[in-house]
């Protein structure tokens, strides 16, 4: 096993500890439960896109860095010790020295590099952040899905029973001559069918568990349950009624876009860099040197001087990149653009998932109202003789597909608030 697999696995293993420790999980051996924020602490600190995001930043880092030194003090020293000879004759040479310069005028051309590379920092840490989003948004679709996959299934073991009760009722009306045996054949094909639905929803579960696990950045299965979920609308909602209103924000809080917006700014920082490529450059220069053929006993040396430096003929290549430089720019412009309708799409869209969602959870109250009512009457009027077999099967599995279809609509409502709040950048609750 691979250290990096420990560690996610060591980490897994923290959590899960701690769920249990705050009561999530009892002594008897049962799956330890991990709560919606444990899975987004667990992501946070163990998946590789963010870990890679942390990594860009720090190379970014060393990238500015690497641009601020160009301006700074350059000291450096040698040392050198030699000897030749022939038959007739030998001789030594020994020497000491150091060296310095330092820029003093390039028409702010670094300077304006080095502004370039400060503000792709702030981009890249944007970036970031828009990472992180994403991957919070994974764990808690993720998260939503396994919960109302557990959902279902336990629907399909209620359907199971209320089968295996209709074949027990099937079976003594035979007995007695009251229905015909096609009634419990009927009964039996139906509750083999609810079985098989059962397995499949217990398979989805599994297929989900393992969905969570890679957004949580852990690559090797682990047995856990998770917490209920919150059907709650954060009250800030309120706030937000227009989706003008909604893309104003996303436009504030997307990192996405504000990294958009800083590259152009770095660009034009470039642009600025790159049309100074062709001024002068003047260094102030400095030196020390002692050497000869006795160690003991060396000549010192030392000058001062400014160097300049103008480029005369370049071949084309500062036009080049002056070029290749407003092109890029340009680009980004036309990306930012992009990217903004993008955002009001979204937006858009994730506004209108939200609507459609609130309204198939009224629908679905009332047709779940509708179906279990007609469940009732099937079942007692098979009961009592009056009704038939057909009845009772159409009545329980429209009241099955109500019961899936309410509790679809209020997990369809979780994430398209999650989508929501993936559109405009911001978290409405706290998880």
């Amino acid at each position: 096993m691979t250290g990096k697999i420990r560690k996610s696995l060591s980490l897994f293993f923290a959590v899960l500890g701690m769920a249990a420790e705050l009561g999530f999980s009892d002594s008897s051996g049962a799956a330890p439960v991990l709560s919606l924020a444990d899975c987004l602490a667990i992501a946070e600190t163990n998946h590789p896109n963010v870990a890679g995001a942390a990594a860009q930043t720090a190379a970014q880092r060393g990238r500015l860095a690497q641009s601020a030194a160009a301006d700074r003090l350059e000291v450096s020293g040698s040392v050198s010790a030699s000897r030749s000879g022939t038959n007739y004759d030998e001789s030594a040479n020994y020497s000491i020295g150091a060296t310095t310069s330092i820029k003093v005028f390039d028409a702010n051309r670094n300077k304006y590099l080095v502004d370039a590379q400060r503000i792709t920092l702030s981009a890249v840490e944007e970036e970031g952040r828009s990472t992180l989003l994403d991957v919070r948004t994974d764990v808690k679709s993720s998260y939503m899905t396994l919960s109302l996959n557990m959902e279902i299934a336990n629907q399909r073991l209620e359907s199971v029973r209320a089968f295996e009760h209709h074949l027990e009722q099937a079976k003594g009306f035979y007995q007695v001559g009251s229905k015909p045996w096609y009634d419990v054949t009927k009964a039996e094909v139906d509750l083999g069918n609810a079985q098989l639905s059962l397995v499949e929803a217990k398979a989805d579960i599994e297929t989900a568990k393992f969905s969570l696990l890679n957004v949580m950045g852990i690559g090797q299965h682990e047995e856990f349950d998770i917490a209920p979920v919150s059907f709650d609308i954060p009250s800030s909602l309120q706030e937000f009624q227009t989706s003008e209103i909604l893309a104003n924000l996303a436009l504030d809080n997307r990192p996405d876009y504000r990294a958009a917006a800083l590259k152009i700014l770095a660009g034009r920082a470039t642009l600025s860099a790159e049309a100074r490529a062709s001024s002068p450059n003047v260094s102030l220069t400095g030196g020390y040197n002692s050497g000869g053929d006795d160690v003991f006993d060396l000549e010192k040396a030392w000058n001062v001087g400014l160097r300049m430096s103008v480029p005369i003929v370049d071949g084309g290549a500062a036009k080049a990149r002056l070029d290749m430089a407003r092109g890029q720019l340009a680009s980004l412009a036309a990306s930012q653009e992009k990217l903004r309708q993008d955002i009001m799409l979204e937006v858009r869209k994730a506004l209108t998932d939200l609507t459609k969602a609130r309204e198939r959870i009224r629908i679905s109250e009332l047709t779940l109202v509708s179906a279990e009512e007609n469940r009732k009457m099937a079942v007692g009027r098979y009961e009592t003789g009056v009704g038939d077999s057909l009845e009772v099967t159409d009545a329980l599995l429209s009241f099955a597909d109500a019961q899936l279809a309410n509790r679809q609509a209020y997990y369809d409502l979780q994430l398209a608030l999650i989508g929501l709040e993936k559109a405009i950048g911001k978290e409405l609750r706290k998880d």
